[in-house]
């Protein structure tokens, strides 16, 4: 597991609000089990609802939220922010985007790869899914490519779903050429013509491709990994994160980012400086 995407954190949100159980690896099943420490739920919610602010939220609509709230009334500003439809009012589409969210943040952590496009920026509607990788982290030596699934509980086939692609031989990934047009769009032209090159040379770069499978659910999530899990992949991992009742944490992230937004956000470029 530390190979494959990097020690667990032992110093931000992740090391304090998620413990990690790392199984012994087999030839058909390496695993990464992480649960809870419910004592921080409200710190990690904090967290969370930030994350889902700068996943979903362009620089651009940042600026102008900010600008408007400085001379538009309270009632007029609340229903501005309203207005933007930054997030997904869809059950299915907001926890998918939950999970895909806290993966990429995870992965970013653990491996020290910087997230170089946040894909659900440029989704046109933020009620339907976005086609392509759900999440991809690319640098000149590695990259990360995961597909994330939230369940309520988790049974048989939600690992046979995961393992579909990822568990048979390795999966390569389709979205370079999203990531390199969105940061030549951003004139980070250096950035993209790297993301560019490994596009193009993929198949004969001597570069570390891991697959990684995420379930978000309750702990039902780890039992059925351990039970049903089987790769002929050896670059394959699933990352189970089981928390009771998942539902809770994602919707209370979700209504504390819709209040930062109307109370006291504050416009900050977040994004890391950025090195592939």
């Amino acid at each position: 597991q530390d190979n494959m995407i990097g020690k667990h954190p032992i110093d931000d949100i992740f090391s304090i609000w998620l413990k990690c159980n790392d199984i012994e690896c087999t030839s058909e099943k390496i695993h990464r089990s992480l649960s809870e420490n419910e004592d921080i739920r409200n710190l990690a919610i904090n967290q969370l609802s930030d994350w889902l602010i700068n996943h979903h939220m362009s620089e651009r609509k940042k600026y102008e939220l900010e600008k408007k709230k400085k001379i538009l009334k309270k009632y007029d500003f609340e229903a501005y922010a309203d207005s933007l439809n930054i997030f997904p009012d869809t059950d299915k589409i907001r926890k998918g985007n939950f999970a895909e969210i806290v993966l990429s943040e995870y992965l970013q952590s653990t491996s020290g790869i910087n997230i170089l496009v946040y894909k659900l920026r440029y989704n046109p509607n933020v009620d339907q899914s976005m086609k392509g990788d759900d999440v991809l982290l690319v640098n000149d030596d590695k990259i990360l490519l995961g597909e994330s699934k939230y369940r309520g509980t988790v049974s048989k086939k939600v690992v046979e779903e995961v393992s579909k692609n990822f568990g048979k031989k390795l999966t390569l990934p389709i979205s370079l050429s999203f990531i390199a047009d969105r940061l030549f769009e951003e004139g980070k032209y250096d950035l993209a013509d790297k993301v560019t090159y490994i596009e193009e040379n993929l198949p004969k770069m001597k570069i570390s491709i891991e697959n990684i499978g995420f379930i978000l659910s309750d702990f039902s999530a780890h039992n059925c990994v351990e039970k049903h899990m089987k790769s002929s992949n050896e670059n394959f991992m699933i990352i189970t994160l089981n928390i009771k009742k998942p539902v809770e944490i994602v919707n209370k992230s979700f209504d504390f980012a819709k209040e930062k937004l109307k109370g006291d956000f504050k416009y900050e470029n977040r994004q890391r400086v950025a090195s592939v």
